[in-house]
């Protein structure tokens, strides 16, 4: 299966193409790529324990700014972590399960800044049930990691 990245590209190209069958087997291709994808959040500890206490996860800032929460796909991860966090708030990801909201979630294009596929979940919070795994983020040389702290 094509990368979801060579799909956009590709469907980019042949948004305005004249063969709706073409452009239709672009779409369902993109569509069954999205559903195939690992979700992830990067909340601090606080948040964890918050989340642990109330059953979901609470909304950011950002969350309440465009009245949505925030995912994000495994290539975000590390970005998202060193962009928005400091190592005393010992940060998580957390892999998500999406079946209870999947048909809630928008797709944001890549970015300059974020080249890669943006998703936004349209729920009130995001449940705890959804949470697969929460694990500590490493930090080494002044950045977060996915390895063991050194």
């Amino acid at each position: 299966m094509p990368s979801h990245e060579s799909i956009i590209h590709t469907a980019a190209r042949l948004q305005h193409a004249t063969q709706p069958k073409v452009s239709f087997m672009l779409y369902v291709s993109l569509a069954s790529t999205k559903n195939a994808m690992r979700l992830f959040r990067v909340i601090s500890k606080t948040i964890w324990d918050q989340t642990q206490q109330l059953g979901y996860v609470p909304r950011c800032g950002n969350d309440h700014k465009l009245d949505c929460v925030h995912l994000n796909v495994e290539e975000a991860v590390l970005f998202i972590a060193n962009k928005y966090f400091v190592y005393a708030e010992a940060p998580l990801v957390l892999e998500i399960d999406d079946a209870l909201f999947n048909d809630r979630i928008e797709w944001l294009p890549p970015s300059d800044e974020q080249p890669w596929l943006q998703p936004r979940a349209h729920i009130d919070n995001l449940p705890q049930a959804a949470i697969i795994t929460a694990t500590p983020l490493s930090y080494r040389d002044g950045l977060f990691g996915l390895g063991e702290n050194r």
